[in-house]
């Protein structure tokens, strides 16, 4: 890997379009300008992430972000080689992609005899899988799930109010029945009924 082989590109944010070349060894990512990448947006920590460069890739690693580090739309919880065509989101309004410049480094080498070729053409036809992007529009899940997480604690609401009234049904029902006993007990008591 050369140090010029890869660069991140803004997609989203503040100057989209701005290109940076990943020449350092470390390169710190935020709001403030003593950053090696400035993104000046408020949802950008002053010191947001890192990308490093290791013998097995770039490694992008959140700094405890405010308002989190994505890759390719699942939140980063730990560091994350980077792959050419990542899409890394900085909160729900930044967004860049981790490209190469060379093409010979984000070349992959199958073996031949690994795939046939109808296995390649089925592979080459199927569209590539779009990342979702923190912030917008999500496909929504399987109506099964969606009315199974609303209809699980609605549930059990509903059954505690059942509880409850009939509890104080039945507290009214045996009150009818003895209120007079539990009324002037007190009285009873004193020597005064």
């Amino acid at each position: 890997m050369t140090s010029s082989a890869f660069r991140i590109i803004v997609r989203t944010g503040p100057n989209p379009g701005t290109v940076t070349e990943l020449t350092k060894e470390v390169s710190l990512i935020g709001r403030d300008v003593t950053n090696d990448v400035v993104i000046g947006d408020a949802e950008v920590s002053r010191q947001h992430a890192r990308i490093t460069r290791t013998p097995g890739g770039y490694v992008l690693e959140d700094l405890g972000s405010t308002n989190g580090t994505f890759v390719n739309g699942e939140r980063l919880t730990t560091p994350r080689i980077l792959n050419p065509g990542d899409l890394i989101a900085f909160g729900e309004t930044v967004t860049i992609t981790f490209d190469a410049v060379a093409p010979e480094a984000a070349a992959t080498v199958a073996s031949p005899a690994a795939e046939s070729p109808a296995t390649v053409r089925e592979a080459q036809a199927r569209p590539a899988p779009q990342a979702p992007v923190p912030g917008s529009p999500q496909p929504a899940p399987p109506a099964a799930s969606v009315e199974k997480k609303r209809r699980s604690p609605w549930m059990l609401a509903g059954i505690g109010c059942f509880v409850l009234i009939l509890a104080c049904g039945g507290v009214l029902w045996f009150m009818d029945a003895v209120y007079p006993d539990v009324l002037y007990a007190p009285l009873r008591f004193l020597g005064f009924y």
